[in-house]
C-alpha cells in the first residue's frame, strides 16, 4: 500500500495501503499520480521508462490499484472524483462522483469495495466498484486525509488529522466502532500484513506510532527522518520503509527492536511509497524534485531515478 505526503494533502484539503490475491492483470507497471499535471504516468518497471501518460481530473493527489491488477483507482481532490482506469489500455473508463475534496483511497481484499477518504467531508464514501456507485457514506473523524484496509477485509482506517484520532469501519456493517484517540497526528497510516498492528506516521513529530489493532491502543513508538509522510511495509511486515519529505531519505526501520536499518537518500520532498512484493523494490514519488526513485530492497541501494510529470504526489504498484 502507499500513501501520499501529509503536507501536500492537507494544505490542498484546507485550501478547498497488503493482499494475498494474486496479480491476474499483470504488467509490472508502476502508477504516478502528479498533482499539478493533471495526469497519471505509467512506467515500466523493467526499463525504468514511461510509456503512458493518463489525463485525469483535477490535482490527482492518491492511487489505489485493485487485487487483481486490472484497474487503478484516481483520487481527483479538486474535482470531487475518482477516475477508473483500465489497466490494459490505459485509458479512463469511467468517472465517480464522491465526497468533497478525496485524499486516499483504499480497495477491500476481494476488490468488491473502494473505500474513498473525503477531507474536507469529514465522511468515507464506499463506492461497489462493480456498478461505480456509492454505497455508503461513513462519517469519521475531522480531516482524513489517509485511509487503509486490513487483509482479512473487516475493517478499513482513517487517520484524521483535524482531531487526532483513527477512526475504525467495520466494512460488514459500513459502520465507525471507534474513533480512537492518538497522541500524534495520524499523517499517514498502513495496515501490517497480518492485520495485527497499524503503523501510523505523524510528520510534524518524527515518529512512527505502533497500534495494536485488537487493543486499539498506541502500544510503542518508532523514531524516523525528518518530516516522515508515508509509511509502507514489506510483505513479512519487517522491514517498515518511511518517506521523510524534510530530509529526503527513506528510513528502513525494524519494527520490533525500533531500530533505523538504514537511510536511503532520495529524491526532494517524497511524497509516497509504494513496495513492489514480486520485485523486491521500493518506489518514492518525489514532490519537489518531479521524479521518482526506485530502491533495491535487498540492498537498500538506490537503482534508477525516472522522470514524471510535475509534483509527483502519490505511487502505487500492482498487487
Amino acid at each position: 500500500m502507499t500513501f501520499a505526503s501529509t503536507g501536500v494533502r492537507r494544505l490542498l484539503a484546507l485550501a478547498l495501503a497488503c493482499t494475498a490475491f494474486p496479480a491476474l492483470a499483470r504488467n509490472d507497471n508502476v502508477y504516478v499520480a502528479s498533482q499539478s499535471s493533471d495526469t497519471v504516468s505509467v512506467i515500466d518497471a523493467a526499463s525504468h521508462t514511461v510509456t503512458a501518460t493518463i489525463p485525469v481530473g483535477k490535482a490527482p493527489i492518491s492511487l489505489a490499484v485493485s487485487p487483481d491488477g486490472s484497474t487503478v483507482y484516481v483520487a481527483n481532490a479538486n474535482s470531487d472524483s475518482v477516475s477508473v482506469i483500465d489497466a490494459a489500455t490505459n485509458t479512463v473508463t469511467a468517472t465517480i462522483p464522491v465526497g468533497n475534496t478525496p485524499n486516499a483511497l483504499a480497495v477491500s481484499p476481494n476488490g468488491a469495495e473502494l473505500y474513498v477518504a473525503n477531507a474536507n467531508e469529514s465522511s468515507v464514501s464506499i463506492v461497489d466498484t462493480a456498478t461505480h456507485t456509492t454505497m455508503a457514506t461513513v462519517a469519521v473523524g475531522s480531516l482524513p486525509l489517509t485511509i487503509g484496509a486490513n487483509a482479512s477485509g473487516t475493517r478499513v482506517y482513517t487517520g484524521n488529522v483535524g482531531d487526532f484520532t483513527v477512526s475504525v469501519i467495520d466494512t460488514a456493517t459500513h459502520t465507525v466502532t471507534e474513533n480512537m484517540p492518538v497522541t500524534a497526528s495520524p499523517d499517514s497510516l498502513v495496515v501490517g500484513p497480518l492485520g495485527v498492528r497499524l503503523y501510523v506516521a505523524s510528520y510534524n513529530e518524527n515518529v512512527v506510532s505502533v497500534i495494536d489493532t485488537f487493543k486499539n491502543t498506541v502500544t510503542g513508538v518508532l523514531k524516523a527522518g525528518k518530516g516522515p509522510d508515508a509509511v509502507a511495509t514489506s510483505p513479512i511486515g519487517i522491514p517498515l520503509y518511511v518517506a521523510n519529505a524534510d530530509d529526503n531519505t527513506v528510513s528502513v526501520i525494524n519494527p520490533f527492536t525500533k531500530t533505523v536499518i538504514s537511510t536511503i537518500p532520495v529524491g526532494t520532498s517524497p511524497a509516497a511509497i509504494a513496495f513492489n512484493r514480486r520485485t523486491g523494490r521500493i518506489y518514492t514519488s518525489d514532490f519537489g524534485s518531479d521524479t521518482v526513485t526506485v530502491i533495491d530492497a535487498r540492498t537498500n541501494k538506490v537503482i534508477a531515478t525516472v522522470g514524471t510529470a510535475h509534483h509527483p504526489s502519490f505511487v502505487a504498484v500492482q498487487p
